[in-house]
């Protein structure tokens, strides 16, 4: 089993370690790191695990370490921390917009795998899903972290140069569908069907929906075409979404957040981020 540590324990990164944990990983095989000890108390209770904030002791100890701060800050992080890795560790990070040769140039030259990940929320009940991008040469600790990653839900490898496209169809995917979730809900209280009865209608139908496109192996125009009669009311409604344009709007979504995500590497730390901030790990809160 491998150790893991964490550096930068924030929203999503502690979203997989609670998955982890929750797939029978042991806590004592982690560590995870924040910067305050108000938030690594937090950490210590929810999960059970042990934390510090000191990045470099954990990095030294750890098989993996799973960068988990904001994208400005994780290659001064992985730099801080690159000369005490133990030999071969791998590293993964979290980091949207972060290339593979950027951390490898945090390495200093220094051989380890390197790995890019992009979870997504519904990790939080066990039905994540990983976009996985190893860098040439990772092939072997890209599937030390599959096996890691794949009790938490469903894994897709990609390669690096598509690995922007794929989070703005997954990585950011959940916000999508909140949002025709919140559209339909707001749609059918706006026709008189009070909100408790709306939200669990909305719901269990974008459940079940997904769930039958998971399980039928039909591409969703055949399962679209199966609920539409002609002339008939979905049709109707189906007809109002093209006419606004519902396709080229998700093209153009997700277009922008691929362009979005590719430059987050590159930002600077916001005003008031300093650099003690940095070093100790913040995690994405």
């Amino acid at each position: 089993m491998s150790s893991i540590a964490v550096l930068g324990c924030g929203t999503m990164a502690g979203s997989i370690v609670s998955g982890l944990l929750r797939s029978g990983f042991p806590a004592d095989d982690v560590v995870a790191t924040a910067r305050s000890a108000a938030h690594r108390e937090r950490i210590a209770a929810d999960f059970g695990v042990s934390t510090t904030e000191d990045n470099r002791a954990a990095a030294a100890w750890a098989d993996i370490v799973l960068i988990g701060v904001k994208p400005y800050a994780a290659a001064k992080m992985l730099a801080g921390v690159a000369d005490v890795l133990k030999p071969g560790a791998v590293v993964v990070s979290i980091a949207a917009g972060v290339t593979i040769s950027t951390l490898q140039e945090a390495l200093g030259g220094r051989d380890h795998p390197v790995i890019r990940v992009m979870p997504n929320t519904p990790v939080k009940v066990g039905r994540g899903t990983f976009i996985l991008s190893p860098a040439p040469g990772a092939l072997a600790a890209a599937g030390t972290v599959r096996v890691l990653l794949e009790p938490l839900g469903t894994v897709v490898e990609v390669p690096e140069s598509l690995h922007d496209a794929a989070t703005a169809v997954s990585g950011s995917g959940p916000a999508y569908i909140f949002l025709v979730a919140e559209a339909m809900i707001d749609a059918g209280v706006a026709m008189g069907i009070p909100r408790p009865q709306a939200t669990e209608l909305t719901i269990a139908t974008i459940g079940g929906s997904a769930e039958l496109m998971a399980t039928s192996g039909e591409h969703p125009a055949v399962l679209r075409g199966a609920v539409t009669s002609p002339g008939g009311a979905t049709a109707a409604a189906l007809d109002q979404l093209e006419s606004h344009g519902v396709r080229t709007a998700f093209a153009r979504a997700l277009e922008a957040c691929r362009d979005k995500a590719a430059g987050l590497g590159r930002h600077r730390a916001p005003r008031g981020v300093g650099r003690q901030g940095l070093a100790r790990g913040s995690g994405p809160e």
